[in-house]
């Protein structure tokens, strides 16, 4: 299975990031975790003190928690802030607009945006889920810059289509979605991510 960079930063939806690795270690893939200091803020205020800190993985079952490693954000000496070190590709999910906007300038002033600046460059994929609303021009002159270098940009958008039941539908509507991107093959028998679309009988019969 694949070697995956998650990288968590301060923006609001830290549950999705929670459910993208539940989705990846049930799926068999070994995850490089980087959580910036706002990303833990940010968890505390969302999620609960016992998701807080390096208690995030311990939510995890053990099977899951032997995939992960988890990385301080200040430690640009490890693996990951290296290209001879093979990864798959990277997602940042939620991704915040400062982080965007740096790792769009190649900012790489932490590990989780010098990770992404080797994504970028070793020509990985790099998978963001950016987290803000309503998006100013800045936002979306980032966005472009990084589409146009080569990232995946996957807003935290749901659909309807699937009527969904609960929010965790819609939290794995998204992270099914990201997952996509990252060309990651969801086995329903490990996750059960998102229905796919099949189309509509009703609304062919229509036609």
């Amino acid at each position: 299975m694949s070697r995956i960079v998650v990288g968590v930063t301060g923006a609001s939806g830290i549950i999705l990031a929670y459910r993208a690795i539940d989705a990846l270690t049930r799926l068999g893939h070994s995850i490089e975790l980087v959580m910036t200091k706002d990303a833990h803020v940010t968890c505390l205020e969302e999620m609960g003190e016992g998701y807080a800190g390096m208690q995030f993985i311990k939510n995890f079952s053990e099977e899951q928690q032997k995939l992960i490693q988890q990385y301080q954000p200040h430690d640009v000496t490890a693996k990951i802030a290296s290209g001879s070190y093979q990864v798959y590709g990277m997602l940042v999910i939620p991704c915040s607009m400062a982080s965007l906007a740096a790792i769009s300038c190649g900012l790489a002033d932490n590990l989780l945006r010098r990770a992404a600046d080797v994504t970028l460059k070793e020509k990985r994929p790099l998978v963001i889920v950016p987290r803000e609303a309503p998006f100013s021009e800045i936002h979306l002159e980032n966005m472009m810059r990084l589409a146009r270098f080569g990232a995946i940009i996957v807003p935290p958008i749901p659909a309807w289509y699937t009527r969904p039941k609960t929010l965790e539908d819609v939290e794995n509507f998204i992270v099914s979605k990201a997952l996509d991107a990252l060309k990651i093959e969801i086995d329903e028998t490990c996750w059960k991510g998102s229905p796919r679309w099949s189309g509509s009988w009703s609304i062919r019969k229509s036609l």
